[in-house]
């Protein structure tokens, strides 16, 4: 490691994300399924402006869900060896508004995988109702410029919180 290298190492702060929308990962299937939830709370910054008096979800923020989703299912499958980056969104659609107090259930499944690339389909369920849905397509990448060692560990904290109460193993399809 050069000079330059292990400065910038040091200097290194996490990121911070703004948006994290995964509360929790129910179940995982490796290198197949993955399934998270959140709760949308009425104290969500954004519906400060969107809608006053009427609160809706931005659909930015649903595509941002599933993006995650699949984030965590790609990156999980590979035990954080990789780093998934959002490149294409196909399809998306908002069939019913967002409110507060909305249990959203997010569903990623991997369609194919090259090694380079993922495209995954994915969904938002509030209850039954799909809500939103779209096809995902990653880019796969080498860890390191993303998740540096010194960080690597926050990253694998985070997705060990999320992990805490999920299920391993197949999940069921949809009646």
């Amino acid at each position: 490691m050069g000079v330059d290298e292990g400065a910038r190492s040091r200097d290194y702060q996490a990121p911070s994300m703004r948006y994290i929308l995964l509360d929790r990962i129910e179940r995982i299937d490796h290198s197949r399924r993955l399934r998270a939830i959140k709760t949308v709370s009425r104290s969500e910054d954004f519906f400060t402006d969107h809608f006053p008096g009427q609160p809706v979800m931005p659909g930015a923020l649903l595509v941002e869900c599933m993006a995650q989703a699949g984030t965590a299912l790609l990156e999980l499958s590979q035990d954080l060896r990789i780093k998934a980056i959002l490149v294409m969104v196909e399809r998306a659609k908002f069939k019913v508004p967002v409110r507060p107090g909305d249990s959203l259930r997010i569903d990623a499944s991997i369609e194919s995988h090259d090694g380079a690339w993922a495209r995954l389909s994915t969904s938002i369920r509030v209850q039954e109702r799909v809500v939103a849905d779209a096809n995902l397509t990653f880019s796969i990448n080498e860890v390191e410029p993303f998740y540096p060692e010194s960080i690597r560990s926050i990253v694998r904290m985070a997705y060990t919180d999320m992990l805490r109460d999920a299920v391993v193993g197949p999940i069921p399809d949809e009646p």
